[in-house]
């Protein structure tokens, strides 16, 4: 089974509908309108002939993004790991656990954690 690399364009659409400005993404989708199921993921960098094109953010994106420590509720730091197939993104500390996502793509593990990170205002 392949990993997911990118976010959908649903899930940046998303992430844009709660005020993220998704502009930074480090890669893109791109399409010719004759074929718009034909979906193609590159740098943003990349020399093409497609028509459209719609910013993602990779797992590395989405980390850089997510705050390393939330100082708010008692220095949580955020923590991630794998257990059964599954892949967990939480912040917890001293015993206690604010928030966790999970999922059996990382990246969708930490998309989930970043849209909860921007309605709780943390962001």
């Amino acid at each position: 089974m392949k990993s997911k690399q990118v976010l959908s364009v649903e899930q940046m659409k998303h992430l844009q509908e709660l005020g993220l400005d998704t502009s930074d993404g480090s890669m893109c989708f791109e399409w010719n309108e004759s074929d718009s199921d034909n979906m193609v993921v590159i740098s943003p960098d990349a020399d093409t002939n497609y028509d459209y094109y719609h910013e993602t953010y990779t797992l590395q994106d989405i980390l850089d993004k997510l705050p390393p420590v939330i100082k708010k509720y008692y220095w949580l730091a955020i923590r991630v790991s794998a257990h059964k197939g599954m892949w967990y993104v939480e912040y917890n500390g001293r015993g206690c656990t604010l928030s966790y996502f999970y999922s059996e793509n990382l990246i969708d593990a930490a998309y989930g954690m970043l849209c909860w990170c921007i309605e709780k205002q943390i962001y």
